[in-house]
């Protein structure tokens, strides 16, 4: 089976992974944050803001595969505080207000930069 490591337009840069692999007629993407295209932070501090930059960098993500939020199957979501699930699954309702994917929401100690309060990875069906 054929495999295709690609890399978001607009998002912060990938190093040493891909922010997408197809493979096949799946689509995976890496755990994304709430970076801007140039890699810094968007709302250090405002779950709100950095939620909303991360479903915008999904969307790229997505874009990469011509898929968007109607064509994903499953979200796996990390946050660093469980206080942060309303406004996270505000915007999940927001991006999926009909048929929304499987999900799984984890709560943990800590993202790969204090700065980091929610991360965002999914798996998509290709159209055919």
């Amino acid at each position: 089976m054929e495999k295709s490591h690609l890399q978001a337009k607009n998002v912060y840069p990938a190093v040493g992974y891909s922010h997408v692999v197809k493979t096949g007629p799946i689509v995976w993407t890496s755990g994304l944050v709430s970076h801007d295209a140039d890699g810094k932070i968007v709302g250090r501090g405002d779950i709100g803001a950095q939620v909303e930059q991360v479903y915008q960098n999904m969307s790229e993500a997505l874009a990469t595969c011509d898929l968007d939020f109607s064509d994903v199957v499953k979200i796996t979501m990390f946050a660093t505080n469980v206080l942060f699930r309303p406004t996270i699954m505000e915007a999940r309702s927001k991006y999926f207000p009909t048929d929304p994917p499987a999900s799984s929401f984890f709560v943990v100690t800590a993202l790969s930069s204090a700065d980091q309060l929610f991360e965002m990875e999914a798996m998509a069906l290709a159209r055919e």
